[in-house]
Parts: structure tokens; sequence; C-alpha cells
């Protein structure tokens, strides 16, 4: 029986770790019956969506995105294969959005389509889009984010409001068809998301079992709070990555040893928990019928995190002092 599974990200939760270790153990995944096919010059497979949103140059095939999942289906749909395809940009909305209905009709061949998404709790996932965001271009202040997030269900074309997001897919799928991952949960199961993603395709194989990237995680975020006050005074420019490593620095030489560091207020998370908690349980509900053992998690910051509203004034000199030795030293 032919299957077909889109991982559908969503951005942030470790997808383009899975993408990495994915393609560079196609070889294993395919004795075990599961294709992972290469597509153009990159592990994961944006280039199936740059028909239906913009992508960049090296993102793209020439052929196009709907004659690449033709061929997908002209290479698989008749065997005994699973077929996992890989790329966030499937849960986009707004401009970005991709026609998952002509997809789903593209790839209609395969005996089995499915969907699986890992799910964040709301201010880490909006947390690090800021992060991601903040490579490319200055973000909006997280007071803003929270505040599009809360009156809107979405920010810089993502969900946050995950009932939207299963609006959308319950369009063109089956409740049956789509599982959702928790991914706090995830990251603290064996193998971490890659062995939640291996027992999910049920095959014979661990996440030990695959050989590693040699670089360890990919795309990882920078030091949050670190990277809000380098932004700050980047301003307007895109903060550059020695200012976050300065950054950093003065962070820890004015709290010491602490947890973590969020670029959040305790008041807007304590906003945000209160506004997505109810929704998160809605959508818990609308999933336990066909999917009864699925939770988000809360994802507390923990007694030892730093705050936003925590940054005090011996933080600040002692970045103005490193900058001011680093202009010196030349």
């Amino acid at each position: 029986m032919a299957r077909v599974i889109l991982h559908i990200g969503t951005h942030k939760t470790a997808t383009t770790t899975v993408q990495n270790i994915f393609h560079h153990n196609s070889e294993k995944l395919a004795a075990c019956k599961v294709a992972y096919p290469k597509l153009g010059t990159i592990t994961a497979h944006h280039a199936l969506v740059g028909d239906w949103t913009p992508l960049p140059p090296a993102y793209r095939l020439p052929e196009g995105s709907r004659a690449a999942l033709n061929k997908i289906v002209h290479d698989y749909a008749n065997t005994d294969m699973t077929v996992f395809l890989s790329t966030e940009e499937f849960s986009r909305c707004g401009q970005g959005r991709v026609d998952l209905a002509e997809i789903r009709q593209i790839l209609s061949p395969f005996d089995r389509i499915e969907i699986i998404c890992t799910l964040r709790t709301q201010w880490q996932f909006i947390q690090s889009a800021y992060l991601e965001i903040s490579k490319r271009r200055l973000p909006e202040r997280p007071p803003e984010l929270v505040k599009k997030a809360i009156n809107n269900g979405v920010i810089d074309g993502l969900w946050v409001d995950y009932n939207k997001l299963l609006d959308e897919l319950e369009k063109v799928f089956d409740p049956f068809e789509i599982t959702f991952v928790d991914y706090t949960e995830s990251c603290k199961s064996e193998g971490g998301i890659v062995g939640t993603y291996l027992r999910y395709l049920d095959i014979p194989i661990r996440a030990d079992d695959l050989t590693p990237l040699e670089h360890g995680n990919a795309n990882v975020s920078p030091e949050p709070l670190a990277n809000w006050a380098a932004n700050t005074l980047a301003n307007p420019k895109v903060t550059p990555p020695w200012l976050i490593r300065m950054a950093t620095t003065a962070l820890k030489g004015t709290f010491g040893d602490y947890e973590k560091s969020t670029i959040f207020s305790a008041g807007e998370i304590n906003a945000m928990e209160k506004h997505f908690r109810p929704l998160n349980e809605k959508l818990v509900s609308r999933r336990a019928p066909v999917q009864p053992g699925f939770r988000l998690s809360n994802a507390s910051l923990g007694e030892n995190t730093i705050s936003r509203n925590m940054l005090n004034g011996h933080f600040w000199v002692r970045l103005s002092r490193a900058l001011f030795q680093d202009r010196i030293d030349g």
C-alpha cells in the first residue's frame, strides 16, 4: 500500500533537524520502505510549494512544484513505499498559503495521504519566530507581536491559534488523516523529535540507528533576550551576530547561572497564557475522538528564567563597556 505523509512543520519545531537527518539517512530509511526524495540542492522539500508561494531561487526547481509532485506520484504511487515530504511552508497562511486541495488532488493516486504537524506552546513559538525574523530584518517589538497574536491568531504569516490551522487542514483532510505532535513532550521522548517521527512511521529503526549530523541540531536560535537587546541597539539595521554574542556575554555576566531567558515580560507571558490556554484546550477536545492521547504542553517559564522586564542598568552598563572596549581595541 502506497502512503504519502506531509510533514508541515510548524516552523521552529526542529523541522530543519528532521529534514537534515532524514536527507542524510535516506538510504537507511529506504531500506525500511520509507522514501525521503532528494529535491534540488537543499534537504527540505520547499520546492514542492514554489508554484503557490514566493520562494528564493535556491529553493525552486526548474520544472516547478506541480511537475515535481507528479514525478513523486509516478515514482512511488504504485509501490509499497511510504513517502515522507517535509516542508514547514505547507502550514503558512495569508499570502504564503499553499493550495493543499490541489496538492491532495495531485497525490490522490496514493492509497493513503496523511498530515503530521508539530505544535509548540505559543509564547515559545512566537519567540522563535522573532529570532528567525531577526536574521533577515528588524522584527516587530515583542509587545506588538503579542497584541497581533492575541487579536488575530497570526504573526508574520504563521498561525498561532492552532484551531485556525486545524480549520484549514480539515477543509481538505479528514480528521483521522491529521496527527498533531506536542513539541515539548516530543523533545523529552526517546530520540527526541527524530525519534517521535520514526515511531510515527512505524519502522524498525531508532534515532540512534541513524547517522548523526556533524554539527548537531540545525537552525538553533541564539540566546533570546540577548538577541532582543542587540536588536534594540542595532535598530533600524539588522543585528550582526557579533553584537548578539557580546550581549550574551553581558547577560551571563549580569545574571550568572540562569536557566533560560525570554524576549517577553512576565505580564506578556501571562496575557498569552490567559488567552491561548482555553484555545489549546479546545484544540485538544477537537482532536480527542481521533487522537485521544494528544495534549499541548503549557511550557511554563520556570523559576530561573530572565524575562525582558528584569533587564536592569547593570546589564546595559556592562554591554556598553564591552562595546566601548571593542571600539578601543579596534
